[in-house]
């Protein structure tokens, strides 16, 4: 019979082989917003060659997937060119077959998940993603930053100090006892003499790679104080446990900084920590980075991921309209934006008097207004956001104008001011909830309604406006319908592009209307409607194929 030492070695040795003693996979959750053509997270963030578990949800109504793709990949181009054979893109389930292309997940179906478990690379950088169901990449989209460790400290000194403090003390009036180098330029206390009532001050270089804001953590038994510069970034004085402190955002300039960190020991417990991390918003710079040798348990927790502030108070129209009156993006500061229960929406500019924005899918967020004290100008929470008489900035132009031929010169008032010639007279709400917006111009009074008509989700669904003018319209008066983009002529109307995208962003229709000098423009009469729809593709993937 074997010795029991001999049976239990090699099931000791296949246990350290085991896969169950490796390092758990950090674990993230990527989840579709309902009716609002994005991701939940516009950014994920790793370290190089990290094991990821990624749940993928789709709680929205619409299918979608993710596409992970290499730093540098233009994604709108990525999918357009994909559709350019949309059989075979169908037949994939819509995933480019393109070497740029790293990491995917299947088509989700309306409420599916799907968990994919990767290494992420080993090169840090910028990796975007991408949702590539046809007509959704324009807005559904992010980035997995993936960050590797920071610059560590260079030239690292120590002076030691004999004292009993119990707050920090000012170290540039003693004299230290000893000075030297820190062995591998690590934050230690590594003073086999020293066991308590010292004080310690390391003074080291620190290489910044690049300009950007950039955290420091310090955590200490007893107390500490860490200057960059000369400048006293984060402090934790006095008798204490170790605890982690973290500095606000520091700005530095690329280049090579002084640090200082003091700290002093009283009693018992002895533990010193310095960390670092850049926190650049547009530029990949690392992951918390220690320069000490100890580390709290706690000192690395998963990366915080990146969600958008300005969400999390959504607005949904169930059964009758929701009125919106505050800074919308695209309508101004006296925005007025209205959602219909079947997933249209729309935004009026009581500043142009022009209709503003329309979209489609989930009507506004208000958690920017009403949790965080009204902060800026909120976009719609949806998507295919048409602004056809927008200028730059959060104006529309006004809607109506004498010109003296087609391709005069549409007026344009500064900022801040109401064109000439108009009167703003409030709205009113019929039985249903919708509202009716009026206005005077020169002598004319005007009414501005829009209805919607049939559900987002289907192929047929408008939003209807009717203008009613009453009094002498001046002649040659036009009324605007579009500005600022590429219009093809279709049946009715026209199909209204950008010039990063041929395939139709939305359609304008109006009896009369015409093309001049890059405006959409209609002569004025007693009543003028004019309907704005939208292509099907991005709902239903057998109009892609058609």
């Amino acid at each position: 019979m074997k010795p029991l030492r001999h049976l239990l070695l090699p099931s000791f040795l296949a246990c350290l082989a085991s896969p169950l003693l490796a390092a758990e996979p950090v674990s993230l959750t990527l989840k579709t917003l309902t009716a609002q053509m994005k991701f939940d997270m516009a950014e994920l963030t790793v370290s190089p060659g990290s094991k990821v578990k990624l749940t993928f949800e789709n709680p929205d109504d619409m299918p979608h997937n993710v596409v992970f793709c290499t730093p540098g990949t233009d994604v709108e181009q990525l999918v357009l060119k994909m559709l350019e054979k949309p059989e075979e893109a169908m037949k994939r389930g819509f995933l480019p077959d393109d070497p740029r292309v790293w990491l995917k997940s299947k088509l989700l179906n309306p409420q599916e998940k799907e968990v994919i478990e990767f290494t992420a690379p080993e090169k840090p950088g910028l990796y975007p993603y991408v949702c590539s169901f046809p007509g959704h990449a324009l807005s559904m989209k992010g980035v997995l930053r993936v960050l590797g460790e920071g610059p560590k400290l260079q030239d690292l000194q120590f002076a030691l100090y004999h004292g009993s403090w119990t707050k920090l003390p000012d170290f540039s009036k003693l004299t230290p006892h000893r000075t030297g180098d820190v062995p591998d330029n690590l934050i230690q206390l590594n003073f086999d003499d020293y066991k308590n009532q010292y004080g310690l001050v390391f003074t080291g270089k620190l290489k910044v790679p690049t300009t950007g804001e950039y955290v420091f953590s310090i955590a200490s038994d007893d107390g500490s104080r860490l200057f960059i510069d000369d400048v006293a970034v984060v402090t934790d004085d006095g008798i204490h446990p170790a605890r982690i402190r973290e500095s606000s955002s520091k700005k530095l300039e690329k280049g090579v900084h002084t640090v200082r960190l003091e700290y002093f020991q009283a009693d018992a417990a002895s533990q010193l920590f310095l960390a670092w991390r850049g926190s650049n918003k547009s530029v990949p710079l690392f992951d918390t980075t220690a320069l000490s040798k100890w580390t709290p348990d706690n000192w690395k927790s998963p990366i915080a991921q990146k969600k958008d502030e300005f969400t999390g108070l959504p607005l949904e129209p169930k059964d009758a309209p929701i009125i919106y009156r505050n800074f919308i993006a695209g309508a101004g500061n006296r925005a007025i934006g209205v959602g219909f229960p079947g997933g249209l929406s729309f935004a009026w500019s009581a500043e142009s008097m022009n209709f503003a924005l329309a979209w489609r899918g989930a009507f506004m967020d208000a958690a920017r207004h009403w949790k965080n004290r009204g902060g800026g100008h909120q976009p719609p929470a949806g998507f295919d956001v048409a602004s056809p008489t927008t200028l730059t900035g959060n104006r529309a132009v006004p809607p109506l104008a004498v010109l003296e031929t087609p391709q005069s010169a549409w007026p344009e008032p500064a900022p801040g001011e109401i064109a000439e010639g108009y009167l703003w007279k409030g709205y009113k709400l019929d039985a249903k909830g919708v509202p009716t917006f009026s206005y005077r111009w020169k002598d004319v009074e005007v009414e501005d309604r829009v209805d919607a008509h049939g559900s987002f989700k289907e192929a047929s669904a408008k939003l209807v406006r009717t203008l009613k003018l009453n009094g002498a319209i001046p002649a040659k008066t036009f009324l605007i319908l579009g500005r600022g983009a590429s219009y093809t002529a279709t049946p009715g109307g026209f199909a209204v592009h950008t010039a990063q995208s041929p395939t139709p962003l939305y359609f304008i229709h109006a009896e009369g209307a015409t093309l001049s000098e890059g405006r959409l423009i209609v002569p004025a009469r007693k009543e003028i409607q004019v309907s704005y729809s939208w292509p099907a593709a991005a709902l239903h993937p057998q109009h892609a194929a058609k």
